[in-house]
């Protein structure tokens, strides 16, 4: 089976969500013996040094890649004030970018033609035009969602006003390119539900985060200090806006219990203004060359998300090293969890500070939790069945013609 993944950054190394969704999609694939090609979008903001990546996954693969400057500029975003167009979208689309796929198909055929993320969406038209293939669209979030939250979340008008305006422009150009495809893979059973909800009548299936597990058996040894650890990619709105509550409300309270509990940030782009917060106690690690090791040595991750879509690769793969998290509904929205069984669920300051003291009072609580969510991850997110699954359902749009 012949398969093209288009993706709106390039997904080596896997050191994020998206990558790492990717990149494991990838493996998958190549494992059951497809013939994947990749074309990526190489933007600005991602921009990957292609002859640098050092990946047996990518050796493995035929690779096109096209340098787009999606940086948002203030010029461009003052006159897109005046078109309908969704400037979240917009800066992803390239003519250059357009004809080099072009090209692409008139070379080579494929079976499926699977589009990673609403970002690429924008060259359906052209892909449609010049081939065969059925085409499929992985929502790896509801990106309007994600817009909306901010929006509701924001205090300052003119701000909360712009932002209504993109989520409200974001929100119909996602409604209105689903349509043009042949099949939607979902990356929760919330967003099935929301898609299948806008009479979406193709077909509509979940394909959660799913992580090869054996890679997730790990030696690393725990903290000496009492340790709560967070990582993320600091350049994302929602990740600040959670951490800035976190710290801001439920930190300080964490503090006066003079327990000696430190607090570990993690994370590419991280600000100058978080770096001046570093003290005894709050420890600013930056970006860290092993993720899964920094995961694995805290003694508690927290994922404090007030605004956000589909589902947090980091918290799998905390789940999957046996880690305690904490989190709030939005950070844990789309896990089939058990709160106090396999997670510890807070969505006030109050309640995310007791379920912090719970962590380092009750001995057995955090390995309690991180054995749940082990086995959560076993049941729910193994690479292997998922990757069983998803050729099931390409092989299902091809019978279609017949």
């Amino acid at each position: 089976m012949r398969i093209l993944l288009l993706t709106n950054r390039v997904p080596f190394p896997a050191d994020g969500g998206y990558a790492i969704v990717v990149h494991n999609t990838i493996q998958s694939l190549l494992d059951l013996g497809c013939d994947v090609t990749l074309f990526s979008l190489n933007t600005t903001k991602h921009y990957v040094h292609v002859n640098e990546i050092d990946d047996p996954v990518f050796q493995r693969i035929k690779f096109h890649q096209y340098k787009v400057d999606n940086r948002v500029k203030a010029q461009n975003a003052f006159f897109n004030l005046f078109s309908r167009k969704s400037y979240n979208i917009s800066r992803f689309y390239s003519p250059g970018c357009a004809s080099r796929i072009v090209h692409l198909l008139k070379k080579d055929d494929y079976d499926i033609i699977q589009f990673e993320g609403l970002q690429v969406t924008p060259y359906v038209s052209i892909i449609k035009a010049n081939s065969k293939g059925k085409l499929i669209y992985r929502a790896h979030n509801i990106e309007h969602q994600i817009w909306k939250r901010l929006t509701v979340k924001e205090s300052f008008l003119i701000r909360k006003l712009y932002l209504h305006l993109l989520s409200r422009r974001l929100e119909n150009f996602e409604f209105n390119i689903l349509g043009s495809f042949d099949a939607i893979l979902a990356i929760s059973f919330v967003d099935e539900h929301f898609f299948n909800s806008l009479g979406f009548n193709h077909h509509v299936h979940t394909f959660p985060v799913a992580l090869n597990l054996e890679n997730y058996h790990h030696d690393y040894k725990l903290s000496p200090n009492k340790s709560v650890g967070y990582i993320g990619s600091m350049d994302w709105r929602p990740n600040i806006e959670g951490l800035d509550w976190f710290l801001e409300q439920v930190w300080p309270s964490i503090l006066q219990l003079g327990s000696g509990i430190t607090f570990h940030l993690a994370g590419k782009n991280i600000p100058d203004s978080y770096r001046f917060l570093a003290n005894d106690h709050v420890i600013i690690e930056g970006k860290v060359e092993n993720a899964m090791e920094f995961i694995a040595r805290q003694h508690v991750m927290i994922v404090p998300l007030l605004s956000g879509s589909g589902m947090r690769v980091k918290i799998i793969e905390a789940m999957a090293l046996g880690k305690c998290v904490i989190a709030t509904s939005i950070a844990a929205e789309g896990i089939n969890y058990h709160h106090d069984r396999d997670i510890l669920i807070a969505d006030s300051s109050d309640h995310f500070y007791k379920q912090i003291l719970r962590c380092f009072t009750d001995k057995a609580l955090i390995n309690r939790i991180g054995a749940g969510a082990r086995k959560l991850v076993e049941k729910g997110h193994d690479q292997k069945k998922f990757g069983e699954k998803l050729i099931k359902v390409y092989e299902q749009l091809l019978e279609e013609e017949f």
